[in-house]
């Protein structure tokens, strides 16, 4: 395989990072044409650069753009809702985890992150409905529940 600009510009931008520049992966990666600016490998590590330094704006958008690939898997639906919950920005969490694929409706973690944006909006009972959907999918989300203050007060069956 020969080595494109793409190639070796994602390899620098690795480099980059595992020795610890992940300032100097970022800016490589701004070398980039527009065209593979949305490839995923790109996004993936704009992903991974973002959430390490800590800038969850760029972080979402990495994310946003990994959502708009054709199969994007639930959990990147949910990457996106917690890199907006970062910014605080509630309602654009819940927005996130609403673009999923319908069969996200049926996974026991896409239902409870739901159900925390929902509470914290204040839609106690759509946030009651989705902790029990969770769980009756995925038990093994009551032990986070629990530890999780806008959660504990739903989990009584009304």
């Amino acid at each position: 395989m020969p080595f494109t600009k793409f190639n070796r510009t994602l390899e620098a931008a690795v480099g980059y990072f595992e020795l610890g520049m992940a300032e100097e992966a970022l800016r490589e990666l701004d070398t980039l044409e527009p065209a593979d600016q949305s490839e995923e490998e790109v996004l993936e590590l704009r992903l991974v650069l973002n959430q390490h330094l800590g800038r969850w704006a760029g972080a979402a958008e990495a994310c946003a753009g990994l959502c708009a690939i054709k199969g994007a898997d639930i959990d990147r639906f949910i990457g996106w809702g917690c890199c907006l919950y970062e910014l605080g920005r509630i309602a654009e969490c819940r927005d996130a985890l609403l673009k999923a694929p319908a069969c996200a409706r049926d996974h026991g973690l896409w239902n409870f992150h739901l159900a925390c944006y929902e509470a914290i909006l204040g839609n106690k009972d759509e946030a009651r409905r989705l902790i029990h959907r969770s769980l009756d999918l995925d038990p093994a989300l009551r032990s986070m529940a629990l530890r999780n203050e806008n959660l504990v007060p739903l989990l009584q069956k009304p």
